[in-house]
């Protein structure tokens, strides 16, 4: 029932438009791939951008949360308290996890898709014949080119020596992405987990991409890279001097909220919020 429920609503879609975009973009599915994740990243972008504001706020809160964990043993007065500093600071811990939650089932469905639209066996073949709409204009695209920039898009990332290029590419964009989004603690042992974070993902991902079909892995390239530069322009990138772009507005307790008792603000610099 769920899995019928995925192919209609998500994986279905995803296969007929990535063929359309195929067919538009001279053929090309590697181009359909990157065409894919900017319509989405730009679609997506108003909840992209609320995610990040969100993410400095409680970054930004994250002093007075160790206060009250210190302060408070019972975890009802704690609960309070905490819920008490969102309100006063004008965040929400549950938007982060908006786009968190919208990009995993495309993700999945993306990775089945590259699989049914690129078919290695006439079997195969009449599977994905299976899941396009009856327009003629879609019947006529198939089959799709499979190759993009000299790499099979079906083959998996380890597969060969560009693959090999596309798993660095991952490991790359997700290092690169983690420094431009992380703040860095005034707590030592958070910092240090930040840190060990930082260098794990990038090893991690390019695992994936080890056994991911390279198409997966230049959706998760271009997906990186775009975030990067959302996170730049929300954030700003201090070691290039880049200031933001997108400043979120300040509410009236947010200062307040971020004092530490010394009456420093936390990171020295002002609480972002929705």
């Amino acid at each position: 029932m769920i899995g019928d429920i995925f192919t209609l609503l998500l994986l279905n879609p995803l296969v007929n438009l990535l063929v359309l975009l195929s067919h538009v973009l001279w053929g090309s599915f590697g181009l359909a791939i990157i065409a894919f994740t900017i319509l989405v990243r730009v679609a997506t972008f108003p909840l992209t951008l609320r995610q990040l504001h969100a993410t400095r706020a409680m970054q930004a809160l994250q002093p007075r949360v160790q206060e009250i964990n210190k302060k408070y043993s019972d975890p009802k007065r704690r609960q309070e308290e905490m819920m008490k500093l969102y309100r006063e600071g004008g965040a929400n811990p549950l938007s982060c996890l908006g786009p968190i939650l919208l990009t995993f089932p495309v993700f999945i469905a993306l990775y089945s898709a590259i699989r049914i639209a690129l078919p290695n066996s006439p079997e195969a073949l009449e599977k994905l014949s299976s899941h396009i709409y009856g327009w003629s204009y879609l019947q006529h695209a198939l089959p799709l080119e499979e190759h993009f920039l000299g790499v099979d898009l079906r083959g998996n990332g380890g597969d060969s020596l560009i693959g090999y290029f596309f798993v660095a590419a991952v490991a790359a964009t997700t290092f690169i992405q983690s420094k431009t989004t992380v703040t860095t603690s005034t707590d030592e042992r958070v910092r240090q987990q930040q840190q060990m974070m930082n260098v794990m993902m990038p090893f991690m991902f390019a695992f994936f991409a080890m056994s991911f079909p390279v198409g997966v892995s230049l959706y998760w390239v271009v997906n990186s890279a775009a975030q990067i530069g959302f996170n730049i322009l929300t954030y700003g990138f201090p070691a290039l001097g880049l200031q933001p772009v997108f400043k979120a507005r300040a509410s009236a307790a947010a200062p307040q909220a971020a004092l530490s008792p010394m009456g420093t603000s936390a990171h020295h610099r002002p609480l972002l919020v929705n």
